[in-house]
């Protein structure tokens, strides 16, 4: 279990979604830190992704030859 300390207009606002979402202010800070947890994962991964493609470790291939090479696996 976590304790959060949020000052008194963003506690205002919080419960003002939760009463227009209708959900607990658990359940909106949960969501709203989960997709943001996810999201600086997806970006991560992205660095990632672009740093191997810069470092030449990983290579881009066009669509016509990723087709290609999939329709060579199928026969």
């Amino acid at each position: 279990m976590m304790t959060l300390n949020i000052d008194d207009d963003t506690a205002a606002r919080l419960n003002q979604l939760s009463e227009r979402e209708h959900i607990s202010p658990d359940q909106v800070i949960h969501k709203i830190l989960t997709e943001y947890l996810e999201d600086m994962a997806d970006a991560a991964a992205a660095d990632e992704a672009l740093a191997k493609l810069e470092s030449g470790d990983d290579t881009v291939i066009s669509l016509k030859e990723w087709e290609m090479q999939l329709d060579a696996m199928e026969h």
